[in-house]
């Protein structure tokens, strides 16, 4: 009898330390899956969050600020256009993205302006970061 007993709380402790390791195993890989998710969200730093914050930075008078997200001939741009007075400031705007497009290691976003017309930002992928990129028109 008193066999039995044992054999029963041996299956039985077996059983409940299976269930419990189950468990540990679903839970450890639905916490790395959720952390995976995390880590993809937090590196949300796209073409689209990188041409609302130079946008917004830009229509604010922020030029140091915008300049972070624009690679360095765009600065130049600015800091040019900014000594001839030639930026309008509109502190309330709010970027809205239309569209955006990539194609490797260049997007193009495409958003409304302070005046409500839609107008598109031409970014480039430098050293894993997206900048934009303006070009002077002659």
């Amino acid at each position: 009898m008193s066999s039995i007993k044992n054999n029963l709380e041996s299956n039985y402790l077996q059983t409940n330390l299976n269930i419990n390791l189950n468990f540990y195993i679903i839970m450890r890989k639905l916490l790395s899956f959720l952390v995976l998710v995390l880590f993809l969200s937090s590196c949300a730093s796209g073409p689209e969050k990188t041409a609302q914050n130079f946008t917004e930075n830009l229509a604010k008078g922020k030029v140091d600020e915008a300049k972070k997200y624009a690679t360095e001939s765009t600065g130049k741009l600015l800091d040019f256009a900014s000594g001839f007075g030639a930026m309008e400031l509109e502190p309330n705007f709010k970027f809205v993205m239309e569209k955006d497009s990539i194609v490797q290691d260049k997007a193009w976003v495409t958003y409304k302006n302070p005046k409500g017309e839609t107008e598109t930002l031409q970014l480039v992928k430098i050293d894993g970061k997206w900048l934009v990129h303006m070009e002077s028109k002659k």
